[in-house]
């Protein structure tokens, strides 16, 4: 059986700067995988690619054993994602902006499922204002509230704990422990590599533009990965 994601010499530059260089893995089906690396290593920017939102400048990437541009809405489909872009509708309340990618996902029992979200991310209390003046992390918590409507089968996240409390760190870790024990597939970048290295069941260290370590996150210590880093 080929892989959820595969990538082939995967490279990106921005006039004569190299962003990505030569990027190849795969990605199973159930994997946790946990991206690390120091700031303008091209963790975002491989995010980008593989959610589709940015082409590669070379190489190839393939969902399922096609190429994605060619399966493309049904990779879409199955993606949910947070990035430093919210596309949330800053004119448009937190009900709204949730009715609204709930009827485009065809959730059914949409009213009923957005009240339970709301409560769960603890935006009750400001479900009808616009989300243009919500706060960082009142986004953020909105984001991950879109996430747990659209039920995607694979989470591509970058950065997903910025702008979060500690009550919501711990239910939103809670829900991806969910998400990855009923099968759903993850690709993370965090800098929380304590919050990450519970969840994960691999690590991969991208270093200069390239990946330096692709390893099983089975006994891997927070230690060892700030090592890493430090290289």
């Amino acid at each position: 059986m080929s892989a959820l994601l595969n990538l082939e010499r995967v490279s990106k530059r921005f006039g004569y700067r190299t962003i990505l260089d030569n990027i190849s893995f795969s990605l199973e089906a159930g994997e946790f995988l946990m991206l690390i690396g120091n700031n303008g290593a091209g963790k975002s920017t491989l995010l980008r690619i593989v959610s589709s939102l940015m082409r590669p400048t070379k190489g190839k990437i393939h969902f399922r054993g096609t190429n994605q541009r060619e399966k493309l809405r049904e990779w879409l489909q199955i993606m949910g994602s947070i990035t430093h872009e919210n596309r949330l509708y800053g004119d448009l309340s937190s009900i709204d902006n949730l009715r609204l990618y709930g009827t485009l996902y065809g959730v059914e029992e949409l009213k009923s499922k957005i009240d339970e979200i709301l409560t769960k991310i603890d935006l009750t209390h400001v479900a009808q204002l616009p989300v243009r003046n919500f706060s960082s992390g009142m986004t953020k918590r909105l984001m991950i509230g879109r996430l747990m409507l659209c039920q995607p089968e694979i989470l591509i996240l970058d950065e997903p704990y910025t702008g979060l409390d500690q009550n919501s760190f711990r239910w939103f870790q809670e829900f991806l422990r969910e998400f990855h024990l009923q099968g759903g597939t993850v690709l993370m970048v965090t800098h929380q590599l304590e919050l990450g290295l519970k969840l994960a069941t691999r690590v991969m260290v991208l270093h200069r533009q390239t990946i330096r370590h692709d390893i099983s996150a089975a006994g891997l210590s927070m230690e060892q990965c700030s090592a890493w880093l430090e290289e």
